[in-house]
């Protein structure tokens, strides 16, 4: 986690990464000093991409505690430390994705930082505070552990050989779990089983492991 100080005036015109510049998370009052965190920009990057955005449009960043106050925030919440950006991420064919749909996408990607549905639109609240915070705004900010429990929606299930999370991607994890499973020290079940099979022979053995892990690796 790295927070780092920019000028409105200096650095607005840099670009943070491949889809976002300085000033896009410039205080709404003015102010020429822009505090953002490097994680926080590496949580949008992510999220564009799992969600092939057209754009994310930065609706409030960086915040100086006296203009978060005024907003109905808090002088010390999550803006003011450059941890936070609320956000709309706009599909391919212009329209918006829902505040829902943005909210499951974030748990998808295993987001371990604060998650805010601010409305039940559009706009959603996203943070790297360092420990998982999910909550509703539209709900007196009740909080949840699964955004797909409580808003009732059905978690896709993946079909990726080699993912026994469900994550939708084989990491060195997945591995790991087929291998324990082949040894009988894990057991997984349903789709989990299904995609531990990931030569299709029937059987979960260390070879399955050993094509996860090279599919974890980039190996092909």
């Amino acid at each position: 986690m790295s927070v780092k100080t920019y000028s409105l005036k200096s650095d607005g015109s840099k670009f943070l990464s491949k889809h976002f510049q300085v000033r896009e998370f410039a205080c709404k009052d003015g102010s020429d000093k822009i505090l953002i965190n490097t994680d926080l920009i590496d949580v949008l990057e992510r999220l564009f991409s799992h969600l092939n955005c057209k754009a994310i449009n930065i609706t409030s960043g960086y915040r100086t505690p006296s203009h978060s106050v005024k907003v109905g925030g808090y002088a010390t919440d999550q803006h003011t430390q450059g941890n936070a950006a609320d956000i709309t991420c706009k599909k391919q064919d212009g329209s918006l994705f829902s505040s829902n749909e943005i909210c499951c996408a974030l748990e998808d990607l295993n987001h371990q930082g604060g998650i805010g549905r601010i409305n039940k639109t559009h706009s959603v609240h996203v943070d790297v505070r360092g420990y998982k915070c999910w909550f509703d705004e539209t709900n007196g900010e009740k909080t949840c552990s699964s955004w797909y429990t409580y808003l009732g929606i059905q978690k896709p299930v993946s079909t990726v050989k080699g993912d026994v999370d469900g994550d939708g991607k084989v990491t060195t994890s997945d591995a790991r779990k087929i291998l324990r499973t082949s040894s009988n020290l894990e057991k997984l079940s349903g789709q989990a089983a299904k995609n531990a099979d990931v030569n299709g022979d029937g059987k979960i053995t260390p070879s399955d492991a050993r094509d996860a892990l090279r599919k974890a690796s980039g190996v092909k």
